[in-house]
């Protein structure tokens, strides 16, 4: 096979950028911004960077989608600038809405992110096509582009491999100390320079021609009839089991089962899709009665799903997942339906109303962010009124403790709205700010247990038949730490937390081992073992135990969470800044930990 010249691939690039220019400038913009942001990862600030970086990724699908229909529809070149400057327009009009202090902002800015990425690209997965008919083309088309994908993934892992290889000998054997972004920024230059252009220069360019192709890929129906189908069954069995279980024992459904439902429809929608170009011939129409049958069984599933999730909504509210949850389960019985009763049964219609949604659900006062932010603020207005902290729209902190009962739900209902949504919409009725930074509107919000504590509401994320079980401490963040007198420290984790070593000196610490009660530092020079610290934490668990086993998931002053040992060879000092503590039987044990541990062999200068 012969490798393509220098001037080939400058050629190719050339004839992408005159097809594709404002999707490659988008995602030339998008990779300096996100190298820019990286560098300034150390000293985070304000930025218009993070609007153009979001904005530039929705660029890509949109921009080339609207590319596309111009280009099927031989519109002239003033339709085909107006149609994408459209889309520039709705694009600037996003990147207003992203605030500069993204990482310090609710998450409902990200999530509405990733819902108008998947909005952007089922558009780009059927709006060429959106004329009547041309289902074969729309298909080849899909296919294209995913098994292009897939391949500009595998090239760009292989060359990220490579090139970080380089990257890590010149660190290693020229001693150029290549810091650990430029990894990453290796990666964004990859994707950004290389994966984008190479995904456009695979776009065919007649889509119309699409529509006669009969080929059909053998891995594709080895995929679809040997692969989904299977799947697909064991879905049907577990699920129809689960429901003869609910009949017998006159059960409400679990809201875990929703997840498999929406696995086994997800699985069985895609088996079709896959099947679908193959339906009408004679050896396979086998498929054509199994789609009806399919549909026909999602049925009741979507009447589980909605019992499920109707259960978990009546206790406490509406959330995104599960309004998301609802939104699916209505598009499935639509999709259901239309299936059923539809005499085209177009598959373009499964992105076509599915991209529908992801636009519909994540904008306005029907939107999923608007209704679960309000969801939650009346459940925990309800219950402050109750309670009489709310009064006549000021609170009034509690003088007596509210039921256990109420504070694990104002507990929860706090930690969701400083995380997803921030405390604007309950800020008016506090006498102070509850924002860190009064002067800035995109400041990060003081923490839940502090609000909880405004409300005179002992802060409890545990529920009430856990209570004897279960609860966490955390040290107070404005907490000095004094390092006087130690060298050397490493970050110590269990149970799922990772473990960060910083050497230095002449020990270079070679492994940490954690247990649910001692912390083991190992140490080697020039590879040669020279000794080890067993650090026990049991002498300090119990002391944060027995101060604090009532004040679940509460902050622990400095001097509870600090305990200093001593070795022969070396003094240490343990800093616990969270745990997460379980009783058993008569036993206290950690099942995950994070802490800091300093340490400094005796008579070092």
């Amino acid at each position: 096979m012969k490798l393509p010249s220098v001037a080939q691939i400058g050629t190719e690039y050339k004839r992408t950028f005159q097809r594709f220019p404002l999707t490659l400038v988008s995602a030339v913009m998008g990779t300096l911004a996100a190298i820019i942001l990286v560098e300034r990862e150390s000293h985070p600030e304000p930025s218009i960077l993070y609007s153009i970086l979001l904005s530039t990724i929705l660029a890509l699908p949109l921009l080339t989608a609207l590319k596309l229909v111009v280009e099927k529809e031989s519109a002239n070149k003033s339709r085909g600038w107006t149609l994408q400057a459209i889309g520039v327009v709705l694009l600037v009009v996003y990147a207003l809405t992203v605030p500069t202090a993204l990482p310090r902002a609710p998450l409902f800015h990200l999530f509405r992110f990733f819902a108008f990425g998947i909005g952007c690209c089922l558009l780009l997965s059927f709006l060429p096509f959106k004329h009547k008919g041309e289902v074969n083309g729309f298909w080849h088309f899909n296919r294209i582009i995913i098994f292009r994908l897939a391949l500009a993934g595998a090239f760009a892992i292989v060359l990220f491999s490579g090139l970080g290889l380089a990257l890590a000998a010149l660190d290693n054997l020229f001693g150029m100390d290549i810091p650990p972004e430029r990894y990453f920024e290796l990666w964004i230059l990859i994707i950004g320079l290389f994966v984008i252009p190479f995904i456009l220069a695979g776009v065919p360019d007649d889509l119309t021609a699409l529509d006669t192709i009969s080929d059909y890929p053998l891995p594709l129906k080895v995929f679809g009839q040997y692969v989904l189908p299977p799947l697909v069954l064991v879905y049907f069995v577990i699920l129809y089991a689960y429901i003869a279980k609910i009949i017998v024992t006159w059960s409400w459904p679990q809201g875990w089962v929703g997840r498999l439902i929406l696995g086994f429809s997800a699985t069985g929608i895609l088996a079709l899709f896959v099947l679908d170009p193959i339906r009408e011939k004679i050896e396979t129409l086998w498929i054509k009665r199994a789609s009806r049958w399919y549909y026909l069984i999602l049925l009741p599933l979507i009447v589980v799903l909605f019992l499920a999730l109707w259960r978990r909504i009546s206790e406490y509210g509406l959330t995104e997942d599960r309004y998301l949850g609802l939104a699916i389960g209505v598009w499935l019985a639509f999709i259901a339906g239309y299936f059923l009763f539809s005499r085209s049964k177009s598959i373009k219609m499964i992105p076509a109303s599915l991209c529908a949604v992801a636009f519909l659900i994540s904008v306005g006062p029907w939107g999923m962010f608007s209704v679960s932010e309000q969801s939650q603020i009346s459940r925990l207005e309800k219950m402050l009124v109750a309670d009489s902290i709310l009064v006549n729209g000021a609170v009034q902190k509690a003088t007596s403790p509210v039921s256990e009962d109420h504070a694990v739900q104002i507990s929860s209902i706090l930690s969701y709205l400083h995380q997803v949504h921030g405390f604007s919409q309950i800020e008016p009725w506090f006498a102070e700010s509850l924002r860190l930074d009064t002067a800035g509107a995109g400041s990060r919000f003081k923490e839940p247990a502090y609000v909880a504590g405004l409300l005179g509401v002992e802060f409890n994320l545990y529920e009430a038949s856990g209570r004897d079980k279960y609860f966490s401490v955390f040290i107070d963040p404005r907490t000095p730490i004094s390092i006087s007198g130690y060298e050397h420290m490493v970050r110590a984790g269990y149970g799922g937390r990772t473990a960060d070593v910083n050497p230095a000196k002449e020990l270079v610490t070679s492994e940490i081992e954690t247990t649910a009660d001692s912390v083991v530092v190992k140490f080697v020079t020039d590879s040669i073992p020279i000794g080890s610290i067993v650090i026990p934490l049991r002498p300090l668990i119990d002391r944060v135990v027995s101060a604090h086993a009532e004040a679940r998931g509460s902050q622990i002053p400095g001097e509870t969470a600090m305990y200093e040992y001593e070795t022969i060879e070396f003094k240490t000092k343990v800093v616990m800044l969270q745990a997460h503590l379980q009783r058993q039987d008569s036993a206290i044990i950690a099942n995950s930990y994070d802490a800091l541990i300093f340490y400094s062999r005796k008579g070092a200068n």
